[in-house]
């Protein structure tokens, strides 16, 4: 890796980006390690405010000279090569490195690394695959995309590493895993794959040297699966296997199957059906690692869950709150078809991520949508990108207005939004706030009791 050692006691990394979580994560890890950290961000965050706790010299916003001294200038996708500290590192000859080549390079340093990819539910099967090994007593270091509510976004140890493998840029072909699982494959990032079939090989190299679990019900992962490989599923066959699925109260049970074999009930705290996928994939990944069932099983039960994934977020006027960061028409008709299941009214305030994703599956988002109750459009949330009329939030909603049966409204700033969904509430149980942007924060901000 540019002939730089990360393990060096004098290593001093600087984050660009240092507020992201995977970003945050990887910081944690070096601080736990001695090592003098620094970073930047566009602005404060709880990341970042956590990360000075922890002794990090945070930065912000990005400038020139924040990268001075560094040992390597650590970067995510996300930063452009016109960033200031990127052009600065290059001027002094201070080696850059993407986000992803170092956690390839910490992932070696362990005996076992485990890496979840997949288009959907990575976070999430990663959690329950830590919370697993944490209750056996086997001491894992995690690196999770998101926030758990049991260890937050990473977790020092010295058992077996787990992560996430984010197939954004290829980004996951600079990891090496013992265990690769490809949960799902689905078009999601059209500015990194200009067709499935690129997408599909990407996850083919990902996991064609490792021990690799399937999504056996997943026809683009059974793709991919190489000779080395175990399948987890429910309506094919496959090596584990889930029948008599029920829903519970905040959640869903079913009877665990290994290879033909009934072993145990699962019971499974987080709603969402999908979720019995990234149950199965745990599952299978901690068999591998020789896990007991009975572990397995307590460890589901007392799954805490991730934070945005169908978080209960509080009550707003006799109405309850929930967030998902559903950003991709898939994730949104999942958790949609979840409440709908439930037999609850859902008002559903969902906000596009990224102009090339909703330009790209605009009918996919329409059909999802209609399946809501009631929506509210909120503007979009670009990311790394600029603005594109032809897949703005606003073109989405002068979309899906024609051909929808319900309350549907556009909101383009907080105020709008507020005002919308008080006019609208007393006619919903659940008011949904689904998107990977901001949206979190918006609902908590403006729909939650200030505490």
């Amino acid at each position: 890796m540019k002939n730089v050692d990360i393990f060096s006691e004098n290593f001093r990394p600087h984050f660009i980006g240092i507020g992201g979580a995977s970003m945050s994560g990887l910081a944690k890890f070096f601080l736990v390690r001695g090592a003098e950290v620094s970073g930047s961000d566009r602005e404060t965050s709880l990341a970042t405010e956590k990360l000075k706790k922890l002794g990090a010299k945070v930065n912000v916003p990005h400038k020139a000279s924040a990268v001075h001294g560094a040992s390597a200038a650590i970067y995510t996708s996300a930063i452009d090569k016109f960033n200031p500290e990127i052009q600065e590192a290059e001027r002094l000859g201070i080696p850059i490195l993407k986000r992803s080549e170092v956690l390839g390079a910490i992932l070696k340093s362990f005996r076992t690394a485990v890496c979840v990819s997949g288009s959907h539910g990575k976070t999430t099967a990663t959690a329950m695959i830590a919370e697993i090994l944490i209750g056996a007593g086997k001491d894992p270091a995690v690196f999770l995309g998101g926030e758990s509510k049991v260890f937050g976004n990473f977790r020092s140890g010295d058992g077996v590493a787990v992560a996430e493998a984010c197939e954004y840029k290829r980004n996951f072909l600079d990891i090496a895993p013992d265990i690769a699982v490809v949960l799902n494959i689905d078009d999601d990032h059209p500015d990194t794959y200009s067709s499935m079939e690129e997408e599909i090989a990407a996850f083919s190299l990902f996991s064609k040297n490792s021990l690799a679990v399937i999504n056996a019900d997943d026809e683009n992962a059974v793709r991919t699966a190489p000779v080395s490989s175990v399948t987890f599923g429910i309506d094919r066959p496959a090596v584990y296997s889930a029948k008599r699925i029920a829903k519970k109260d905040g959640g869903y049970a079913f009877t665990l199957y290994v290879r033909g074999a009934k072993k145990e009930r699962i019971v499974l705290p987080v709603l969402g059906r999908h979720n019995v996928y990234n149950a199965l994939a745990a599952i299978a990944v901690c068999d591998l690692l020789k896990i007991p069932f009975g572990k397995i099983k307590s460890g589901l039960a007392g799954f805490g869950g991730v934070k945005r994934r169908n978080e209960f977020l509080g009550v707003y006027k006799n109405a309850r709150v929930f967030a998902d960061y559903a950003h991709h028409p898939t994730e949104i008709a999942a958790t949609i078809k979840e409440f709908k299941e439930r037999k609850v009214k859902t008002l559903c305030v969902f906000q596009p991520h990224t102009y090339s994703r909703t330009k790209k599956l605009m009918p996919a988002f329409i059909r999802a949508l209609c399946a809501a109750d009631g929506v509210i459009v909120y503007k979009t949330y670009p990311a790394r990108e600029k603005s594109d009329i032809s897949g703005d939030a606003f073109t989405l909603y002068g979309a899906l207005k024609p051909v929808y049966k319900g309350d549907c409204f556009y909101a383009g700033d907080e105020k709008t939004l507020k005002r919308l969904a008080d006019k609208l509430i007393r006619n919903y149980g659940v008011i949904l706030f689904l998107g990977a942007g901001d949206m979190y924060f918006v609902a908590k901000n403006n729909f939650l009791p200030k505490i």
